[in-house]
């Protein structure tokens, strides 16, 4: 069951949760022990070998939950994409030991066998709970809890601790697979900043991405590209204003192709976070700036 976006809201009908920075998985517990799968049906079993142990709670169970690395109690994105990217034995062997997996749990589909799909999510997460609750000895296990109705405080107690940001589950709705339903809805942190445009990328007369750098310690610096967030008219706004500005080379250096422009085009830009190798996580478009027009800056 997937989710829609949101901005923070308050209502008795949902529960607020933490959104888990990780990866999205189901555990079924069988007679041969925990099987782990992606949203994608893949096979992750053999890559968090530290869970196995979550095999002690019983065949007959589907858990839904999210995969991640803690670091001081809080989700580490960069741990997580370490572990994802880990192939072999050995290598999985040795992250489970310097980067270990928590299994967080946040909804229950089977129970002993029997499916839990059309009962209400109030009465899964009761059930839930009532599995996890005598195995909660177990490392690498963690129960996703919420609270009921005050969902704006809660994703501002979320934000201020700098984690991903907040699920909101009405209280009465079935586990719809594959839908992606009014009834889960993500309200997501996100930080915003002003970048200059840099250059853009095509894919054949059509704009794809932005170019941008931001000011880091002072100095102007390559921060990624951006294409989500760009509508219709913007595109085609840009590409023109884009065309006119054409130059050789960036302005500042910069890792990948496209075609570079002079300055006076700047955006600003919706993110995350800030990656290892120092790019914006996951821009959004939000507005075009152009500092050259007649009467001054131009939105």
């Amino acid at each position: 069951m997937l989710a829609r976006r949101a901005e923070p809201f308050d209502s008795d009908e949902f529960l607020f949760e933490i959104k888990w920075d990780g990866t999205r998985a189901q555990g079924r517990i069988t007679d041969r022990g925990a099987v782990w799968t992606n949203r994608r049906r893949a096979d992750l079993t053999d890559r968090y070998p530290e869970l196995a142990g979550l095999g002690e709670l019983g065949e007959g169970l589907l858990l839904d939950g999210e995969i991640v690395v803690l670091r001081d109690g809080k989700p580490d994105f960069r741990g997580m994409l370490s572990r994802e990217q880990a192939r072999g034995p050995q290598r999985a062997a040795a992250l489970s030991r310097t980067a270990p997996a928590t299994f967080v749990a946040f909804d229950l589909l089977f129970l002993r066998g029997e499916s839990l799909l059309d009962a209400p999510l109030l009465e899964r997460r009761a059930a839930l709970h009532a599995c996890l609750e005598p195995y909660s000895h177990l490392p690498g296990l963690l129960f996703s809890d919420g609270v009921v109705g005050a969902g704006r405080a809660f994703t501002e107690a979320a934000v201020a601790q700098q984690l991903e940001g907040v699920m909101a589950k009405r209280l009465t709705s079935t586990y719809l697979p594959g839908v992606r339903s009014a009834d889960w809805l993500k309200i997501k942190r996100r930080l915003r900043i002003q970048c200059a445009i840099l250059g853009f990328q095509l894919t054949g007369r059509e704009l794809r991405s932005l170019i941008v750098a931001t000011d880091v310690d002072g100095e102007l610096r390559y921060v990624g590209k951006v294409g989500s967030g760009l509508d219709g008219a913007t595109r085609t706004r840009l590409i023109t204003l884009l065309q006119q500005r054409r130059r050789a080379t960036p302005l500042v250096a910069c890792e990948i192709d496209g075609l570079f422009v002079e300055p006076g085009l700047y955006c600003t830009v919706d993110y995350l976070e800030w990656t290892a190798a120092g790019h914006l996580r996951a821009p959004v478009f939000v507005e075009l700036i152009v500092d050259d027009a007649p009467n001054g800056c131009d939105r």
